[in-house]
């Protein structure tokens, strides 16, 4: 009976089942693709860090390459411990050598000591004459992701630029690392520190512990020990702070998959409840034969669960294509920056797309179980009868559920985030909702009794019909008010997030060129080279910035380092950096001051006003937060030290960028070609500030893309929902259209009913999904973004756009009726009367 029953089902709706197919294997598709790449991208970068430890057991670390590591004597202390089986420094250093078509990872180990933890290094690693290569002075063997960065003319001897200098640099046989694809160069530590002028310094310190050794209460005891700013980490701590990096991105893109199927499953609500109006009478027939409630309710179930697990299997698939286009195409960036460098392969298992398939079989399930509820609470007999089939206010739901959601919900606002993941903000969104979605029909009644008696008889009869079954014209427009309300919401948050961002790029780029030497954390100028810049004529002034990276809280060593920004801090760039929070002067001391990003805050409870211990180069140095910035560009947290007083702590007068202020009207063009005659001028990247801002918004535009996307996807949901109801409207007021064609009504007055009563709910719909697309929006600007991201941004409405969309939407909804209804203006509504004779 099932199997019967499925396929006349199919068979009677066959567009608007696609339709539901299309719906949920759009969500599954969407959430398995963003999962996929992510897991493939996270996994590479996973596999490529355990490579690089071999066997190490943890990981001594001062963060990125571009922190300045640590003192190499803490080696001599780990040895000392008869807990260590093993220990190997290693130097870590990204430069992009002279000819190279992108930056190349160089590594300095103990190759005897690596050997014993990481035997890849060695493999392949010989010179011709049966020595060690990595062992000869300036020397260095590349794997094969390295060799093809330059021509194999250039491949006896390489130019890197260490600093300010050239130095060259043999090539002398090769290695070959298995799971690690980025270019890589592996050298004699020694030879290393040398070359960068880093004597004395190791980036990592590998360890290996004595077998019955607990790692986890080794790493705690090593702890108090260690230089400030370095941190002891597990290989599954090292595992977390990979895939922190795209964690709220990927989560975020996550739940807009969820949207999708969300519609997906209204969309199965709507095919069913049209297939339950054109069986009543079939479903009577059943329980007078003896069928029960349960049969019949699990029967139509059923029917739900199976269309989820067919667009579930079917977005599975779309899934995986997806994401195996992706990540050939356009690697595992997802349009938020994040794994840009990386082309991993493909890696997925079946867990994730059973669970993926197990939420399309919710989704059908969740959208067949009213209207299989509805069907076996009826009566037979009412069944039977030859009458109209309206729902009726005893199935409205009750006001205290749509009241207590809402309530719920503004109590989850308050609650904090769940290992910085805005869980019970997304709930809250969902549960503001249902909640409107369950007070729709008392809205509905409420605003329709505003408008007073005006108007045609047709619109009259519109209205009161509208008003009579509130219960049934609120499940014809709840699928209108969830997707337009979702709908209004994502545009208000991407407009205001747009604004914000433009408004910020202008602040952060409030220079007119920046010039850098290569990428790499050794590519850099000297400021002798900077003064150059200066010099220039034309230029009114040239800022020098230096970036590093440090370890603010070495007992969670799963979180990303922390940017330092170093430039000049002068009244006019505290007014471009978007100053949020400024603390009081300082009065008792005149500790150094620093300038904290909003996720700084956020995430060490820095407080501006208070004192703290910011580590460098190995020193804990006391400082005054001075205030809170906004910074778009690092979600992790950036801080800002005065130049001045870094080089004075450090002796480090490097620069990394150098921003040119040109004098009004002066040509850039005459700039940069100045710029272009300068000694090794063709080592510089020049990029304009105005080209910046172009780049980044038309980054920003495209990450949003799937935004935009399902957008447009959950309007026409919605849209098809109003269909299915008004195709379902039509079929179960047969009979009353019959009689009014009777009675002398004509088809054009007939559709004008149909047309009136679409624009009527379309309005409906529109005004509450506007408010409740606010209300969400105001959650998603001012809550999720700020735990997800941790910054602010400002609100911008776009009046405009909303009101033009609402417009289109009523107009939609009319014709979306119309043309969905023509069965009443048909004959056999006629003819239908005579059922009643």
């Amino acid at each position: 009976m099932l199997v019967r029953l499925f396929i006349a089902s199919f068979q009677a709706n066959s567009g608007r089942t696609f339709l539901a197919l299309a719906g949920i294997g759009l969500g599954v598709a969407l959430g398995l693709a963003v999962h996929v790449i992510n897991a493939s991208a996270v996994s590479e970068m996973q596999q490529a860090t355990r490579t690089l430890s071999g066997d190490a057991d943890l990981s001594v670390t001062a963060g990125k390459t571009s922190s300045g590591g640590f003192d190499e004597r803490l080696l001599e202390t780990l040895l000392a411990d008869s807990r260590v089986a093993i220990a190997s420094p290693v130097l870590e250093a990204e430069t992009q050598p002279q000819g190279a078509k992108r930056s190349i990872k160089f590594i300095g180990i103990d190759i005897f000591r690596a050997a014993r933890l990481q035997p890849g290094f060695v493999g392949e690693a010989y010179a011709p004459n049966g020595q060690f290569a990595a062992l000869q002075s300036n020397t260095a063997v590349l794997n094969q992701a390295a060799r093809a960065q330059f021509a194999e003319s250039d491949l006896r001897k390489i130019t890197v630029r260490t600093g300010t200098i050239d130095v060259p640099v043999n090539i002398r046989g090769r290695v070959e690392l298995p799971q690690y694809n980025e270019p890589l160069a592996v050298m004699d530590i020694a030879g290393m520190q040398v070359l960068f002028k880093q004597v004395g310094k190791v980036s990592r310190i590998d360890v290996r512990l004595v077998a019955g050794v607990d790692a986890d209460e080794f790493a705690g005891s090593l702890a108090a020990t260690l230089p400030a700013g370095t941190a002891i980490s597990t290989v599954a701590q090292v595992d977390q702070q990979s895939a922190a990096v795209s964690r709220a991105y990927r989560i975020n893109l996550t739940v807009l998959s969820l949207v999708a199927l969300f519609t997906g499953g209204f969309l199965v609500f709507c095919t069913q409840s049209l297939s339950v109006v054109r069986r009543r009478a079939q479903f009577a027939l059943l329980r007078t034969l003896g069928v029960t409630k349960g049969e019949l309710m699990r029967t139509l179930l059923a029917e739900g669960a199976a269309l989820g697990l067919i667009g579930g299997l079917l977005g599975a698939a779309a899934g995986l294509a997806l994401a195996a286009f992706a990540l050939a195409r356009f690697g595992a960036d997802m349009g938020g920056g994040f794994f840009s460098s990386l082309a991993p392969t493909m890696q997925w298992n079946a867990l994730p797309i059973a669970v993926f398939v197990a939420l399309g079989i919710i989704a059908g399930l969740a959208g067949a179980w009213l209207p299989a509820r509805g069907v076996a609470m009826e009566a037979p007999a009412r069944g039977l009868k030859a009458s109209d089939g309206d729902s009726d206010n005893a199935r409205m739901p009750p006001l205290s559920a749509g009241v207590g959601l809402i309530g719920l919900s503004i109590l989850l606002l308050l609650l904090p985030p769940v290992k910085e993941i805005p869980l019970f903000a997304y709930a809250a969104i969902a549960g503001l909702l249902f909640g409107v979605l369950a007070l729709t029909p008392s809205v509905c009644t409420a605003l329709l009794a505003c408008t007073g008696a005006r108007g045609s008889v047709v619109t009259g009869l519109a209205k009161r019909h509208v008003e009579n079954a509130p219960a049934a014209s609120a499940a014809g427009i709840a699928g209108v008010v969830a997707s337009f309300s979702l709908m209004i919401a994502m545009l208000i948050m991407v407009v205001s997030f747009r604004s914000s961002l433009e408004h910020w790029l202008t602040g952060a780029l409030n220079l007119d060129l920046y010039v850098r030497q290569g990428s790499g954390d050794t590519n850099a100028l000297s400021p002798s080279t900077g003064a150059a810049f200066a010099a220039i004529e034309g230029v009114e002034r040239a800022e020098f910035l230096r970036y590093r990276s440090v370890m603010l809280d070495t007992a969670q060593p799963e979180r990303p380092p922390v940017s330092v920004i170093i430039r000049p801090v002068r009244e006019e760039v505290l007014a471009a950096m978007n100053v949020l929070e400024r603390a009081p002067t300082q009065t008792a001391t005149a500790l150094p001051e620093i300038w904290i990003s909003e996720a700084v805050a956020d995430l060490y409870a820095f407080k501006s006003g208070k004192s703290v211990l910011l580590p460098i180069n190995g020193v804990a140095r006391e400082v005054y937060v001075a205030g809170v910035w906004r910074d778009y560009a690092r979600s992790f947290g950036a801080i800002v030290i005065d130049r001045d007083q870094y080089v004075a702590w450090t002796g480090d007068a490097q620069i990394n960028d150098v921003g040119l202020k040109l004098w009004p009207g002066v040509d850039k063009a005459n700039v940069i070609s100045a710029i272009r005659n300068l000694p090794d001028s063709e080592r510089y990247e020049i990029a304009d500030a105005a080209e910046i801002r172009k780049r980044s918004l038309t980054i920003f535009d495209r990450s949003f893309a799937v935004t935009y996307a399902l957008e447009i996807a959950a309007i026409f949901v919605g849209l098809a929902g109003i269909s299915a109801n008004f195709s379902a409207a039509a079929w179960a007021r047969r009979r009353e259209f019959g009689m009014l064609r009777h009675l002398g009504v004509t088809r054009r007055e007939i559709a004008r009913l149909l047309a009136t009563e679409g624009a009527l709910l379309g309005s409906l719909g529109a005004a509450i999904g506007l408010v409740l697309g606010i209300i969400i929006a105001l959650v998603l600007v001012f809550v999720v973004n700020r735990q997800s991201f941790h910054w602010s941004m400002e609100l911008h409405m776009p009046w405009l756009a909303l009101a033009t969309l609402s417009f289109v939407l009523v107009a939609l909804t009319a014709i979306s009726a119309t043309i969905s209804g023509r069965f009443a203006m048909s004959r056999q509504a006629v003819l239908s009367v005579k059922d009643d004779i």
